[in-house]
């Protein structure tokens, strides 16, 4: 049962991965002419922490009061999953933050050389923010119901989740 669990659990953090990587890449289209666009093309970058997600609250930008706050939240929540894994993969939690963050830093520089997304501090701060609270939520479930009820409810609740995310996308 334990290997089923454990074969699981790898196929759900695969899949994971997949979908962030899908979510944050692949939604734009890499061809020819973009890669030779990228030699040209302005590069959005914010350096200032916070100022995207203000400007989402005073209106500042022109968007949508739902896609700011899908925005800002949806940069949280996508990286929540990341800190369960890692959090019960790694088991230390310094090594699991600087995982989190390398990962977001990674992500943002990735997106910076491409010119794909806007390249923005705030983006590092949510993610990392979702990935510590993924990995804090694992914490605290270790030490009130073990590790091995801990690992098969992050199991079950991956296979639910990534099951009606696939549902969705059809």
């Amino acid at each position: 049962m334990f290997r089923v669990a454990t074969l699981l659990f790898y196929i759900t953090f695969g899949i994971y991965g997949w979908l962030l990587f899908s979510v944050v890449f692949i939604r734009y289209p890499i061809t020819p002419e973009h890669l030779y666009e990228l030699t040209l093309a302005a590069r959005n970058v914010n350096y200032v922490p916070f100022q995207t997600i203000t400007n989402y609250l005073h209106g500042t930008y022109r968007v949508p009061t739902f896609d700011a706050w899908l925005n800002v939240f949806g940069n949280i929540v996508m990286f929540i999953p990341l800190g369960i894994y890692l959090q019960i993969i790694v088991k230390r939690k310094r090594i699991t933050a600087l995982i989190i963050l390398s990962t977001t830093i990674l992500i943002e520089s990735v997106q910076y050389v491409l010119n794909i997304g806007a390249t923005d501090i705030d983006d590092i701060i949510l993610n990392f923010t979702g990935g510590m609270l993924g990995m804090y939520a694992v914490a605290i479930s270790f030490k009130l119901l073990g590790m091995r009820p801990t690992f098969y409810l992050v199991t079950l609740c991956s296979v639910i989740v990534h099951g009606l995310t696939f549902l969705y996308r059809q």
